[in-house]
């Protein structure tokens, strides 16, 4: 396998190939083969089974601690790995950079996270920082929160990113009331919210690119029996 890898590149293998290499240093005299069909089989797919914790791992038969550790801090490296190559890449000036970067972050997340980039009035970035950690598929922020970061760090504009575990990308009514409340509230301080994204896997939703957050500038909103409606 070792000589597969070097005359074709890692792409060549298979899900549970690939598997059975990464288990090859920490399951000695074992048939990682084996293992590796058994860790797809309950886990359903390499992304299920690097997206497991080390305890769910070690419960496979055959999984050592060693390798149940290292397979669950893969996702962790990868991001870490994205993060580090981005930030010698890229100068991190402009939406689109600002995206990727933000997008490597959440690359993998499990649960529901929210970032927040403060860019300055040449767009480039000034800060950024995880704002919110959720369980699962939801996440809960103050709008207070945003404004007091965006205040902090001088920010000219702001954007944000979150994940949906989920594997839906489109945004839902609550997080297009949410980011209409920022849009205000932000517009209140003299400072933009440039945009919204939404990471689910490789893909991402941008509130700005649909033309949503265009028509929530021109947008006037009502409340009645607590319910936002949109004019």
């Amino acid at each position: 396998m070792r000589d597969r890898i070097e005359k074709q590149g890692v792409e060549s293998l298979q899900p549970h190939e690939a598997l059975e290499y990464l288990l090859y240093s920490f399951v000695p005299r074992r048939d990682t083969n084996a293992i590796a069909h058994a860790l797809i089989n309950k886990f359903g797919s390499l992304s299920g089974v690097l997206g497991a914790d080390a305890k769910q791992l070690s419960e496979v038969t055959g999984v050592t601690e060693a390798a149940a550790l290292f397979l669950s801090s893969l996702p962790a490296l990868f991001r870490m790995y994205l993060e580090d190559r981005t930030s010698h890449k890229m100068a991190l000036k402009g939406r689109g950079a600002t995206r990727t970067y933000l997008g490597n972050k959440l690359f993998g997340v499990e649960d529901e996270e929210l970032f927040i980039a403060a860019l300055n009035v040449h767009e480039e970035m000034v800060s950024c920082d995880r704002l919110a950690c959720g369980t699962g598929d939801s996440v809960s922020v103050t709008v207070r929160r945003i404004v007091d970061y965006a205040l902090k760090n001088r920010a000219s504009g702001i954007l944000l990113a979150h994940n949906h575990p989920s594997g839906k990308v489109r945004p839902s009514q609550a997080d297009v009331e949410l980011t209409y409340v920022i849009l205000e509230t932000l517009a209140n301080v003299d400072v933009a919210l440039l945009d919204h994204y939404i990471f689910c896997g490789t893909e991402y939703y941008s509130f700005e690119e649909d033309g949503k957050l265009g028509k929530m500038r021109k947008t006037k909103t009502t409340f009645k029996d607590g319910i936002m409606y949109y004019e």
